[in-house]
């Protein structure tokens, strides 16, 4: 019997290729590509064993292990290259074919104006011929010869046009074509054409450079003609400008101011026929110059073997620093050189530390945050703040080599900060300060300035609940860098100069880094879908139109809303949870409500209760649809999930008491009545806020319940709620520690947490004076204290 095979490829049933489509094949492989990027951005090569800076004391005494050359400075080594380039003068070329072409053309431009002369002669003769015998019968034959020679002017002025673009619509050129001014005086064109030459070619002799001087500086000029190559000065040369100025003078000493034709048009001339004829060779001299610089040493000395270059404990200087970065340049080639393992050493060691760095990081989010830490998005998020910050580190110092203190790290430590909360940004502020000092060669001091600052700005933005905020953290900032940098900067004996340059850098640093964080938050938000305070507070104006639609439709459940977000808020401060998302979940928790606002008691202001006249199980179903239509509504006015999730976790998965103990009396016991169908379908809370609210939720309803409410009374509720949330299974998945739901309850005396709410919402009043009994109707009747099977939801309210 032959089986079916089966389809697909059998490479599917190995183990590993469904490893690879886990959350944690991702986690692994984003891990992996932090390591790579950071390790690559690190300057491999740079010897951090001799690093130190200027005015820096050794630690200890620094002895030449071989023998090195002694390196010049960069800008030292920038002047001397900059020197032999400018030593090398710029080579023209003369081209004598200039000077016979411009002569030739002037040869030509001469002639056709002789021709458009004699044709223009003929054309004035003809047409007095015509005009004497206009009667004669010979009119015919003058009119067709004076059609003819107009046709030639026209043909002529034309070529002319085309052959030399000048402007020919100027009075003056009209009159020399004609050879005659309007004075009546005849123009010689012979006179002027040897002019014109003369002048042309003495200047052309003289040579005509193809760069303006103004370009040329005072750089020294080589002239090549006839093959022999010699240095002129440059005063014995003339650029365009200064060849066509000098043309005029010579052509005015020529002509009298009364020969204002000639002169007009002479000048046309020699500024169209005077041309640069010194052509600069750029490829000749630049080859020279890169050859001069080339010849300039990059060493000033030598450095012998077992020589010592500076004791311990001393103040480098100028010359002992300029050794130091020798010898580390003379050892990365050393290493470069030779290959083998000893090249990859420092490759290991970078990466070492990236991966020390990072797990340090992802230790403490795995241990205090694992949620976060679960969540692939929030994981590639961490870990692009972290490469990009450290980009740009290497970015401004490595590539431009601007200072190091123009480097915003505090835009990572209050981005850090907003999206997540304080202390993993100040997890991550330490992991990237020290990062960052390895990143700019080996600094303390650097990695120290960045820790002091990222620490202010974590302080600045920590508690965010004003945009203002992010602007006011520009002074924090700045005093910061301004206090490191002064510390260290005076440890090091840095000149006042230094300091201050550093103290500007900084300071452009401190201004730029919170204008960057208010435009990148809203950007990060929208890609990775997170929820900061900044969205928060948008979500907490009561101007928001799902919020007045709210307090307009359902204004008992608004201020059941206010209440709870009250509550809630004081409950997170004592645990230091999110006490703005507590309070904001708080408002928009129960807007499912406002589908059948009239069902829910706070709503029924002196009405009948619908509840009344439908059965149990129908009032349930009532009920736990406003989770249903308070989701349908969030995803309409596009609430961030963050704050969805309070909608259906404020009740998890309890039992509407109340319309099940109802259904039990009415339908004749358990048997008969299905629990589920009176049960809401959770998810239960998750988080610390969602099960903050979900207490504060059942505890503000069941207080109303109360009558003549006491301190000890309020207490005792408060403890009824909290137990039998627990004994149901609300808080299982929720990370509320025993001690923190201890400290949620709070404390009357100090005035925190849930009670210490309550105890200001229902203080006593002193009854006001007056003569008039109140009508039956207006009196106010106690409501008798609920047992304790209706602590769950045990009143018409929900």
């Amino acid at each position: 019997m032959i089986k079916a095979r089966k389809s697909g490829s059998p490479l599917r049933s190995l183990p590993y290729l469904s490893w690879l489509r886990t959350d944690r094949f991702y986690r692994v492989l984003i891990f992996i590509g932090s390591i790579s990027v950071i390790s690559w951005l690190f300057p491999i090569g740079d010897q951090f064993e001799y690093r130190y800076d200027l005015n820096e004391i050794t630690q200890d005494a620094i002895i030449a292990p071989f023998n090195f050359p002694v390196l010049k400075n960069a800008e030292t080594l920038e002047s001397e290259r900059e020197a032999a380039r400018l030593s090398v003068p710029y080579l023209f070329r003369r081209d004598p074919q200039i000077t016979t072409a411009q002569l030739n053309g002037i040869v030509d431009l001469f002639t056709r104006v002789r021709r458009i002369r004699r044709a223009e002669n003929q054309l004035t003769q003809n047409r007095q011929r015509a005009y004497r015998y206009r009667y004669d019968e010979r009119y015919e034959e003058i009119q067709q010869a004076v059609e003819r020679d107009s046709t030639e002017v026209l043909d002529l002025r034309s070529n002319f046009a085309l052959r030399f673009p000048l402007d020919l619509n100027a009075p003056h050129w009209n009159s020399f074509f004609i050879g005659e001014t309007p004075e009546g005086r005849i123009i010689n064109y012979s006179r002027l054409q040897r002019e014109l030459e003369r002048i042309i070619r003495d200047i052309l002799a003289e040579g005509v450079l193809d760069l303006p001087k103004s370009q040329l500086g005072e750089a020294p000029i080589a002239l090549a003609s006839e093959g022999v190559e010699e240095e002129i000065d440059l005063q014995f040369l003339v650029d365009l400008d200064e060849a066509w100025a000098k043309a005029k003078t010579r052509l005015q000493a020529q002509y009298p101011v009364e020969a204002a034709t000639e002169i007009s048009v002479a000048s046309d001339l020699l500024i169209y026929f005077i041309r640069p004829n010194l052509i600069y060779d750029d490829e000749t001299t630049q080859r020279r110059q890169e050859a001069a610089v080339g010849k300039v040493p990059i060493s000033k000395g030598f450095v012998l073997k077992n020589e010592r270059i500076v004791d311990g404990n001393t103040r480098v200087t100028p010359e002992i620093l300029e050794k130091l970065n020798s010898l580390a340049a003379a050892k990365s080639q050393a290493i470069a050189s030779a290959g083998g393992f000893q090249l990859w050493l420092p490759k290991i060691g970078m990466v070492a530390i990236t991966i020390i760095l990072l797990l340090f990081f992802y230790t403490w989010l795995y241990i205090y945050r694992n949620s976060w830490f679960q969540q692939n998005r929030v994981l590639l998020l961490t870990n692009l703040l972290i490469v990009f910050i450290l980009a740009i580190a290497s970015l401004f110092h490595h590539r431009f080599e601007l200072s190091e203190y123009l480097i915003p790290f505090t835009v990572v430590a209050m981005m850090f900060t907003i999206l997540f909360d304080a202390r993993t940004s100040i997890i991550a502020t330490v992991s990237l300060a020290l990062m960052m000092g390895f990143l700019v060669g080996n600094k303390v001091d650097f990695a120290l300035v960045n820790l002091l600052a990222g620490s202010v700005a974590i302080y600045a933005v920590r508690q965010l609940r004003r945009r203002r905020q992010i602007f006011t953290a520009i002074i924090y900032i700045v005093l910061a860098y301004a206090v490191g940098i002064t510390t260290v900067e005076f440890l090091k004996w840095t000149n006042l100069t230094t300091l201050g340059i550093h103290l500007m850098y900084a300071s452009i640093n401190g201004l730029l880094s919170p204008i960057m964080v208010y435009g990148l938050i809203g950007i990060l938000e929208v890609i990775f879908g997170m929820t900061t305070n900044l969205t928060l507070l948008e979500l907490s104006d009561f101007n928001h139109p799902l919020l007045r639609r709210l307090s307009r439709e359902a204004n008992g459940t608004f201020s059941h809303s206010i209440i709870v977000g009250n509550l809630a808020e004081a409950a997170a401060n004592t645990i230091g949870a999110n006490s703005l998302l507590c309070r904001v979940g708080a408002y928009y928790h129960d807007i499912g409500k406002l589908a059948r606002p009239e069902y829910f008691i706070e709503n029924q202001f002196r009405m009948e209760n619908p509840h009344d006249t439908i059965a149990p199980h129908l009032s349930a179903k009532v009920v736990i649809s406003h989770v249903r239509e308070g989701l349908r509504l969030a995803r309409e006015y596009g609430l961030p999930q963050a704050v969805v999730d309070f909608i259906p976790m404020h009740h998890g998965t309890a039992r509407v008491e109340y319309f099940y103990q109802k259904a039990l009396s009415e339908d004749g016991g358990p048997d008969r009545v299905r629990e589920d169908t009176f049960r809401y379908g959770g998810p239960k809370p998750n988080t610390r806020e969602t099960g903050i609210l979900m207490l504060c939720e059942a505890i503000e309803a069941a207080t109303k319940s109360i009558s003549k409410p006491t301190l000890p009374r309020i207490r005792q509720m408060v403890n009824t709620i909290i137990e039998m949330r627990m004994i149901d299974g609300q808080l299982d998945d929720c990370p509320l520690t025993l001690e923190e739901i201890n400290r949620i309850r709070g404390d009357a005396a100090t005035g925190t947490g849930i009670i210490g709410v309550l105890k200001g919402i229902y203080h006593v009043r002193l009854p006001y004076p007056t003569t008039e009994k109140k009508p039956a109707e207006e009196e106010v009747t106690e409501i008798k204290e609920l047992p304790k099977a209706a602590v769950f939801e045990g009143t018409p309210t929900e």
